[in-house]
């Protein structure tokens, strides 16, 4: 049985039922919760454990590649831009390789304040300056032009590793999951080859791809192709706070995670944050506050989120906490919040 379903189990037994449930929530008067110092998991929650067998296989398989490979493009989630990278793409491919790093999703960080600091941050601590910023299921043909153009110009003037007579180019896109690697590879096909036909699957999930694809056409002069890879994940370098970013991000199955864990670093975050829009967007009464539970009763108060239960020979209407937890993660992953940057203390020292 899968983590979430055992959680959801033990989640519904815990409910108490509609009736009985006003005296449960907040009356705190203060304008600011207790906040908690850290954040932290039940120690028999292993947070590690989304690591599938075709992510160590299909990361040697990339490594084969190689030899055939012009230049890296390495694709990135912009509300992540520090501690969602995984560190081995820098250490096995773009040190081997010409490299160009796609910051994608922009449109949901504000980017006039976290460009600069994030364009920093690469060129002061990983010395990399060929930054493209895109959002993909947008298909802005702009910035695909312009990182195709600062492509064709890296590979006019980088030395050529081994292949002496050129006659076409082959791109390696890599990237942990559900960036919009594929989404990229079908945009930058489609302004191109003037197709809406995918070439390569996408999908709003983590892991749809599985596997190194064939190579993809996405341009004919010169002749360009491209090799879409799986999403690869490093858990062994992450701490509670990396991986429940990139739960948060939907870079993380949730049957691998657990939705509660997920809204309750949500509002943690949130909260330490000093960012307290959370109770207009849900246009619920009272303060802030720090714990989960409270919240997420006074969301299905307010919305009347229930659902019906057997308990024993009678059906119990109770408070549906799973609708609850959907629409506050719904807030961040839509872009309703104001500033979905998650790592805003991490690019501090590179912001004015």
């Amino acid at each position: 049985m899968s983590l979430l379903k055992t959680a959801r189990r033990g989640l519904a037994r815990a409910l108490p039922t509609v009736r009985n449930i006003t005296t449960l929530e907040s009356t705190s008067t203060g304008s600011c919760p207790n906040l908690r110092d850290e954040f932290r998991l039940p120690r028999n929650f292993d947070y590690r454990v989304w690591f599938p067998m075709h992510m160590s296989v299909q990361m040697k398989k990339m490594e084969g590649k190689l030899r055939s490979v012009d230049l890296i493009v390495e694709v990135h989630d912009a509300r992540i831009p520090v501690s969602g990278r995984n560190s081995t793409f820098m250490k096995q491919f773009c040190s081997i390789r010409p490299h160009v790093l796609v910051m994608n999703k922009m449109d949901l960080i504000n980017l006039k304040k976290y460009r600069q600091p994030i364009e920093d941050y690469y060129r002061h601590e990983h010395g990399v300056t060929n930054i493209i910023w895109t959002d993909c299921k947008r298909r802005y043909s702009r910035a695909l032009s312009g990182m195709q153009n600062m492509i064709l110009d890296i590979l006019t003037h980088e030395p050529r590793f081994n292949r002496s007579v050129k006659t076409e180019f082959q791109i390696m896109v890599v990237g942990i999951p559900n960036v919009g690697k594929s989404s990229l590879i079908n945009t930058w096909r489609s302004i191109n080859m003037g197709t809406k036909q995918s070439a390569v699957i996408e999908g709003a999930r983590p892991g749809v791809t599985v596997r190194v694809q064939n190579r993809v056409r996405v341009l004919d002069k010169p002749p360009m192709y491209v090799l879409d890879t799986p999403g690869v994940l490093s858990p062994s370098t992450r701490n509670v706070n990396e991986v429940m970013k990139l739960a948060l991000c939907d870079l993380i199955l949730e049957s691998a995670t657990n939705p509660r864990y997920v809204a309750d670093y949500l509002l943690y975050w949130l909260n330490r944050s000093g960012d307290y829009s959370y109770l207009k967007l849900l246009e619920i009464p009272g303060n802030p506050t720090d714990d989960i539970d409270k919240l997420l009763i006074r969301i299905c108060t307010e919305k009347d989120f229930r659902v019906r239960c057997l308990t024993g020979l009678t059906y119990e209407d109770r408070w549906d906490f799973d609708r609850a937890i959907a629409l506050f993660i719904k807030l961040f992953r839509k872009g309703i919040i104001k500033d979905c940057c998650l790592d805003r203390d991490l690019l501090r020292p590179y912001m004015d």
